[in-house]
């Protein structure tokens, strides 16, 4: 079950978190911030309303009739994650180090891998984990979900989207740590975390971020045809939530929560953020460098 906590400002929400607060268990969670408290913890990649957006980004133009298709899914994460991971290194940009990806890197399009897929794998496999943490910080569309391992930047988050909206917000914790715990154990939670390395990049520091996977297994393309030719049909996207996920999957135990949900009032989004100002997390530590001090005196007035 997810345990969810609702406040009526956010001067009681910042009390509940506080060391000195209602809610000291929060040591090996992670966070992630939503304004809205109707939004899913399903990646960019994964969700129906950005699915065009990923096709056309993938430059492989969406199949009519098969576009649901893991396989095809797959196809165009890799496309796209393979054209950012390009352009940048055309552009003299460091990227990470990644055999797939480098492989037949002068053309345009992987053409083998386009072709047919030989083997069986896991998507996203270990070799892309730095690729594509990379491209989705930077908006790119992946199946990487954000999180931070600072409750305050995801308030942050949360806070400043939903300046101005109605109904509620919504702060989400995980307990990665015990996750992580169940990793060698025959209760073990097929999620993976992914922190990338902080060094060359600045924003990701600042955010203390890292990303959630749930790995899935890419089958080959003779599988495939297998079951197509003997009327199983295709295998189609996996578009669940992290949350429904994981507890189909796994049996919570008493005492150790999985999922923690905050859940304030969007109206309070200025007065939390006021706040946020005050405890040194604005815009300019968000987004160290000129573009977050910008940032910071452009958005003020919007909660002043």
């Amino acid at each position: 079950m997810i345990h969810e906590v609702k406040f009526e400002t956010a001067s009681q929400f910042f009390d509940f978190i506080s060391p000195w607060g209602d809610d000291p268990m929060l040591d090996g969670f992670i966070f992630r911030g939503h304004s809205k408290e109707s939004y899913e913890l399903t990646p960019t990649a994964l969700r129906l309303q950005t699915n065009s957006q990923l096709w056309s980004m993938s430059g492989l133009g969406r199949p009519e009739d098969q576009w649901d298709w893991q396989s095809w899914q797959i196809k165009a994460e890799y496309h796209l994650l393979r054209a950012f991971y390009r352009l940048a290194d055309q552009r003299g940009l460091d990227v990470p180090a990644s055999i797939r990806v480098r492989q037949n890197l002068a053309q345009e399009f992987d053409t083998v891998d386009l072709i047919g897929h030989h083997q069986q794998d896991v998507w996203l496999p270990p070799d892309l984990h730095e690729t594509a943490a990379l491209a989705q910080h930077y908006g790119v569309p992946t199946r990487l979900l954000d999180w931070t391992y600072d409750i305050y930047v995801s308030a942050y988050f949360a806070f400043r989207g939903a300046i101005g909206l109605d109904g509620n917000l919504a702060i989400w914790a995980l307990n990665k740590e015990y996750l992580s715990f169940l990793k060698p154990t025959v209760n073990r939670v097929n999620v993976e975390f992914i922190t990338p390395h902080y060094s060359q990049n600045p924003n990701l520091n600042a955010q203390k971020g890292l990303f959630t996977l749930w790995p899935i297994v890419r089958d080959s393309t003779l599988n495939e045809v297998q079951r197509m030719s003997t009327g199983a049909g295709a295998l189609l996207t996996d578009r669940r939530p992290l949350d429904k996920l994981i507890f189909e999957n796994f049996e919570e135990e008493a005492g150790f929560p999985i999922f923690k949900k905050f859940i304030i009032p969007c109206s309070e989004a200025k007065a939390a953020c006021k706040i946020l100002d005050k405890l040194g997390y604005d815009s300019s530590r968000i987004f160290p460098g000129y573009d977050g001090v910008a940032a910071q005196l452009t958005e003020r007035h919007k909660y002043s």
